[in-house]
Order: structure tokens, then sequence, then C-alpha cells
């Protein structure tokens, strides 16, 4: 308890040294509710509780839009709740999930996410919180410009509790992150409109905002959600690059523009950043793309960058994991793309117009540990290409086909932060005439082939250019459209953030799983 108790101290003496080059005014005494909530009208706020009282505060903006931060301080064991809301007294954001340090038996402090031993002391210290890059638009209804504070202890003390409330604004930079941007609905819009343009966002890995959260992979992480859209006539290859931030495990969860489980990015250690790299953004077409750390942390930065390149066709097109996502391919033609983790599959697809000879010329460039396969709806697998550069030729019959590589985790296991994409490039050409030497035995009664699997594949359609959905519906179902997966564990209606859940079960230990999604038929692929 000492050790604890002298942490605390010093941590905050630390923030008041650093609160003296604020302007700070005292508390009224009668700021109980709204009505009689007291302006800022300096840089903050010294009170004090009475008992369970809570206290009301606004602050007006004047002039541009702006950014604010803002730091609650308290000098007991007690945590303090802060509450931002609206003109119309809607909640914006809260802070209520103190910081949670423990001290070990010689009295140094340890990380808040590491499992303090039975002789540690595991106080908890409340220093300050951090509420970072609010946004705050400009309107020119000056009602509109206007903010509310709350500020109540949290637990019931005998003692009054003295805090600190300061607010932090300044203007806003197109790079800064806007807060909040914790759901879907909320997230921050990145318009790409150019090709060879960088566009990146500076943002917080924040403390935890999120109470009401109990269960799930996420409840101990603070979220930030952001959306790509193209509003132009172009086509773009986007890759999304979050930097690497010590102490930090990072992921990217990408979604469509419908809210649909694309994958998740998660291939890379503590301290290093993720790609999610060739994703193909349409006209007038969107993604989503969710940022989560591994523990809570208090205000460490991070820099997201979105990187709008040229278009190429014969580039491998992301998102291709599953059948209705194959990228077209044109016969005669080179083709480059890379598995880049352990559970990603490339799906390629191409037709058959009469019964042809196909030759697939290809060309493994890091790895031998590929599978390559050729399928079909009707007839399942078809044939397995030898895993050496080589050049394979094929009698198909008429129909639509489709080209699979794949990563051999029997040869070559994945370790997370270690293990590399694997490059391939390939291509196919096509000839009616057929000849018998070619057939390996696959065709001897390929349509009575009671071993073949059948698919479902095409029951759902990820064809983005057929959205008729009216916009009000489809902004009504985007959040629930989360929900739509075995994966998904729905905790309950206030678990306002309960549509991120993706759930893999801990006793999957695989590093590749497949998880059939009952509600459109589709196979998602991942790791745990």
């Amino acid at each position: 308890m000492r050790n604890a108790t002298a942490v605390m101290i010093l941590l905050f003496i630390l923030f008041s040294c650093n609160a003296q080059k604020y302007k700070l005014e005292k508390k009224s005494y009668n700021n109980k509710s709204f009505d009689s909530a007291q302006k800022i009208n300096k840089d903050g706020i010294i009170g004090q509780f009475e008992g369970l009282n809570t206290d009301y505060y606004y602050f007006t903006i004047d002039g541009n839009t702006k950014t604010a931060n803002f730091y609650i301080s308290n000098s007991t064991y007690s945590p303090v709740i802060m509450t931002l809301y609206d003109y119309n007294t809607n909640i914006i954001k809260v802070i209520n999930e103190p910081e949670i340090n423990y001290t070990n038996e010689n009295g140094n402090l340890e990380d808040s996410n590491t499992n303090a031993s039975s002789n540690n002391t595991n106080e908890n210290i409340y220093s300050y919180q951090v509420m970072r890059d609010i946004y705050l638009p400009y309107s020119q209804n000056n009602e509109e410009n206007k903010y509310y504070i709350s500020v109540s202890p949290k637990e019931t003390v005998k003692e009054n509790i003295d805090y600190t409330l300061i607010v932090e604004k300044r203007d806003y930079k197109e790079t800064d992150e806007k807060e909040p941007n914790d759901k879907i609905s909320a997230a921050q819009i990145i318009d790409v409109n150019s090709d060879n343009r960088l566009y990146t966002i500076d943002g917080y890995y924040s403390q935890t905002f999120n109470p009401t959260l109990k269960t799930g992979d996420l409840k101990n992480m603070e979220i930030d959600a952001y959306k790509i859209t193209n509003s132009s006539f172009n086509t773009y290859s986007i890759s999304i690059e979050l930097s690497g931030v010590p102490a930090i495990d990072a992921s990217i969860r990408l979604y469509d523009q419908k809210g649909n489980w694309i994958t998740m990015k998660d291939i890379n250690n503590t301290g290093d950043g993720e790609t999610v790299d060739k994703l193909i953004l349409y006209p007038y077409m969107s993604y989503y793309f969710i940022l989560a750390a591994t523990n809570a942390v208090i205000n460490i930065p991070y820099r997201v960058s979105i990187i709008a390149k040229p278009f190429d066709k014969y580039t491998e097109h992301e998102p291709n994991n599953k059948p209705s996502e194959a990228q077209t391919i044109e016969f005669n033609q080179t083709y480059k793309g890379a598995i880049d983790y352990s559970y990603d599959r490339d799906y390629y697809n191409f037709s058959v117009p009469i019964k042809s000879s196909v030759k697939l010329s290809y060309f493994l460039i890091d790895s031998q540990a590929i599978n390559i396969s050729i399928s079909n709806d009707t007839l399942g697998k078809i044939a397995s290409m030898p895993q050496t550069d080589d050049e394979q030729i094929i009698s198909l019959p008429q129909g639509r086909y489709y080209l699979i590589f794949e990563r051999d985790l029997t040869k070559e296991k994945w370790i997370k932060g270690s293990s590399k994409a694997r490059n391939y490039e390939f291509s196919m050409s096509i000839s009616n005439e057929i000849s018998g030497d070619y057939n390996y035995g696959y065709y001897d009664d390929l349509y009575n082939n009671t071993n073949a699997y059948e698919t479902d594949y095409y029951n759902y359609s990820n064809n983005y250019y057929e959205n008729n959905i009216p916009e009000e519906q489809f902004e009504e179902n985007l959040e629930s459209n989360f929900n739509n997966t075995n994966n998904v564990i729905i905790i309950r209606p206030e678990d306002y953030n309960s549509d991120y859940y993706y759930y893999s079960s801990e006793e999957e230990t695989n590093s590749y799983i497949e998880h059939n999604d009952y509600n459109n038929g589709d196979y998602y692929y991942y790791e745990n």
C-alpha cells in the first residue's frame, strides 16, 4: 500500500506540474444540472465533489472547427467519470475506465496488462485520464457550438474528492483523427480521389471508454473506425499501412461497404505495423476498416496511411479470398500475386467456351510450399498442380472454373511476426485442340464423379455495382450486417460496440481454420 501510494502521489505531482501551464478557475457550487452548468472561461477547472453529486460545465467554440483534448485527474484511489455532451445533451464520449497500473514487491511500476503475482500489491492508481482528438465541428448556428461536460465520482467515498479538469482546444487539421469514431456508423471518412497520393491520419490508441462491454475479444480495446471511399470515376489499388507502436500489438479488420466481414490482418508481433495491400477500390465504392490494440493503453500515437496506386488489372486484386470475390483473368496474360498470410487464399476465375486444352504456366518466387488447384462449382476440385515451377496442360469441358493459390501449412508453418508473404506469377492459355495425353485420369467418368463436393458459392453476391438498397435503409442495416456470421458474438443491445466482435474459439488452435457462414453460404478463413 505504501509503495502504491508513493507512485500515485508521484504521478499526480507530474500531472499537476504539467497543469501549471494552464489557466484554471475554481468550481462554482451551484452547477448540479445542465441548466445551472458553469461556463469554462479559461483552460479548465479546479473543483471538489460534494458527496456523490455531479458537477456540470460547458464551453463554446468560435470561428473554426476544433479538436480538443480533455484531461481529468483526482487525488484519491476513487476513479472519476467525465462525460462530454453536445448542445442537445446527447452523449459524445465518456471517460470512465481509469488508468490501471500495478506495483510489484519492489515498488516498481508494471504494465497494466502484466499478470501480477500473489506478492504484488495490485493497487489501482488513478492519476489522470485523457480523452484526445475529440472532433468539434464549427456551425453557423451558434447554439450548436456549445458543449457540456459532467464530472462525477464513480465510487462511494467518505471524503470529498479534489479534481482538475482541463479542456485543451486547437484548430482541426486534415490529418487529425476524429473522435469519437468507435462505431462503424461513426467511421471517419477518407476520400480517395487521385493516383499516387498518400492520405494519412494521426490517431491515438487511447484508454478504454466502453465500460458496458464485458465479453468478447475487443472488450479491453479502444476501437477506431475508418471508411475508405472513392467518389470518382477512377479505379485505384489501395494499401492500408498501420505504423508499428512499441508495446502494442495492433490489428486491422476489414469490411466491405455493406458491413460484411472480409479479413483481419494481424500477422506481426508487438511493436510492428500491419498492412493490407492490393485492395481494389472501384468507382463509388467503399471499404470500412477498424484498428484495435491488444491492451488498454493511454494515448499512444499511431499513424495510418492510405496509399492510392495506379490500377493494374494484371496484379492480384484483394479481396479475392473466396469464389464470390474471384478475379477474372484473361488468357495469354501474366498475373502477379502473393499469399500474404497463413489463411490467405487467392481465387481467380476463367471460362472455357467449348471443350479445350488449358495450359497453366506458373512461377513460385519465394517458396515451393504453395498449393495450386483448379475447381468447378459442379465438379469440385478437378486438379492439383505440382509444387514446382512448371507448365501443366489439362483438358476441360465447357464451363466456369477457379484457379486457387494457398499456402501449404504442412510444409511451411506460419509463425506470427516472422513468416513472409509468398509471391507467385502465372499465365494461362487455351486451345480447342484436345489432346488425350493431358487428362491425367480426371475425366474417365467426370460427370458421374460421386466424390465431387458441391458448393453453394453463389447464394451471396458481392457485386458492388448492384447495390439497389435505398440509402436510408442501407444506413439502417449497415450496423446489423456485422452480426451476420457465426463468428460474431452478440452481447447485449446496450453494448453499442458489439458489431465489432469477431470471435475465434480458443479450442480451435490450428492456424488455418475453415468457418462456414450459414447465413450466406460463403467460407471465411482466418487465423486464431
